[in-house]
């Protein structure tokens, strides 16, 4: 995205809106990532004790710079594969929005400082 140069400060907010819009059109998310791991049930008489490992999915996320894992169950994979991708659509849209917020306040900066400097100069051309 751009830096926001050139772009009035109306049309910022305008697409600031539209992504706190799409916000507000959120469905259910979860934070951390979906991982499929291989592993053993423990059972010596199963097939994984030969090393045809058994499929398994777990959710992982970091708490306090530790990754903690929790198992999700095949019928829930789907349904939490949709939460981890609505998750990172919605950090995306958050990262869009402090950016376009961002390109607001440096807008409104520039604007005011050109005001300004308009300002000195039309009450010099006065007092001449």
């Amino acid at each position: 995205m751009s830096k926001g140069k050139g772009i009035s400060i109306n049309v910022l907010k305008t697409r600031r809106n539209a992504a706190i819009q799409r916000l507000a059109d959120s469905k259910p998310f979860i934070e951390g990532s979906l991982t499929k791991i291989r592993v053993t049930c423990g059972n010596p008489n199963c097939r994984c004790a030969q090393g045809e490992k058994h499929i398994s999915h777990v959710l992982t996320k970091k708490v306090c710079g530790k990754t903690k894992s929790l198992y999700v169950p095949v019928d829930l994979v789907e349904e939490v594969t949709q939460w981890v991708e609505e998750h990172r659509r919605i950090k995306q849209e958050l990262k869009e929005i402090s950016s376009l917020s961002e390109q607001i306040i440096r807008q409104h900066v520039s604007t005011k400082q050109a005001v300004n400097k308009n300002l000195k100069r039309l009450n010099r051309l006065k007092r001449t």
